[in-house]
């Protein structure tokens, strides 16, 4: 009894907040998990803008038995070198049945691996400790809400759900999202990055009024070969770099100071072309195992864990247990 009552105090936060969205939306979500409470918000509003029957919505999916790739690749996805350019051609070639396990490529780039799969790109330098100095900097590189951001800015959408999806995304989660972010409202603000996060991995999911997976593809696949660009465009700008790091939504890489700005000249420079927002964090030292398991201290002292550096599974603002 001690335990369960120790359990129900660690998840208070996560009980109030579907308490809030039922009292806020009408959603009855007190025993949903976080992907279910994103995708039946998404459905809940989708409905009310576009006064479609709800039932119906819930039912309706894209099926699809061939997905070619060709028809997926944004026309502004474009390299300089041989080695990328082989992978876009690779891509562009390319008919699939289904995502996962469809898709494995790779290609190695001025010395570091590129992986590409049906959930991300993954690249990772030689196990070891690595730290920035006097000369040299280690800086991350994120681009913020990376997949739910391609959607909106391609205007993405589930093919049965037409292109009222697109306004509903952004108009009713994306913008109220920020807004409630900005104004601190934290219940609305969570609530909605549930329904935001969801919509990628539920596009690929046959029990998900979400399902299609050609959505998935084109999410997938250019976020993908929009990190490569990126890729390319520093290792070819910046001669005294370093990639460490490259996975699914961010890249990590050693510079040297005096080369910061020339930098952030390049990310400017992606942004454009993309409109995408990039998003930066400075480490003093970066202790690797692989992609997936890494230690990271920031300038400021702050550390991040990931994978089986992960010792304290409940750290940060909210109780909650982990996800391990």
């Amino acid at each position: 009894v001690e335990a369960t009552l120790e359990f129900y105090r660690r998840s208070d936060e996560k009980i109030q907040l579907r308490k809030d969205l039922n009292t806020n939306y009408k959603l009855g979500c007190i025993n949903y998990s976080d992907t279910k409470i994103g995708e039946q918000l998404m459905l809940k509003l989708y409905c009310r803008k576009t006064g479609k029957d709800y039932k119906e919505v819930k039912e309706s999916r894209t099926y699809r038995t061939n997905i070619d790739l060709s028809r997926c690749v944004f026309d502004y996805i474009n390299f300089r070198s041989d080695e990328f350019n082989a992978i876009l051609n690779t891509f562009k070639g390319k008919k699939i049945s289904k995502l996962k396990g469809e898709i494995n490529e790779s290609v190695i780039f001025k010395g570091f691996k590129y992986d590409y799969g049906s959930g991300g790109i993954h690249g990772c330098i030689k196990a070891g400790v690595y730290d920035s100095d006097e000369d040299y900097t280690i800086i991350d590189i994120d681009v913020a809400s990376l997949y739910p951001s391609i959607a909106i800015v391609n205007k993405l959408y589930p093919q049965h759900l037409g292109k009222e999806f697109c306004d509903v995304y952004e108009n009713e989660i994306i913008k109220p999202r920020l807004k409630a972010k900005k104004e601190g409202n934290k219940v609305l603000s969570d609530g909605l990055k549930l329904s935001a996060n969801s919509v990628y991995g539920k596009s690929n999911d046959i029990f998900s009024f979400l399902m299609d997976s050609a959505y998935t593809a084109r999410t997938t696949i250019n976020g993908q070969l929009m990190l490569s660009m990126l890729a390319e465009d520093l290792v070819l700008e910046i001669e005294d770099l370093t990639m460490l790091q490259i996975n699914t939504d961010g890249l990590t890489v050693k510079i040297l100071k005096t080369d910061e700005d020339k930098l952030h000249n390049i990310c400017k420079s992606w942004e454009n072309k993309t409109n995408l927002i990039l998003e930066y964090v400075t480490y003093d030292k970066m202790i690797i195992r692989d992609v997936n398991n890494y230690c990271a201290r920031t300038v400021d002292g702050k550390i991040k864990n990931k994978g089986a550096f992960e010792i304290d599974k409940m750290v940060g603002s909210e109780r909650a247990y982990h996800k391990n």
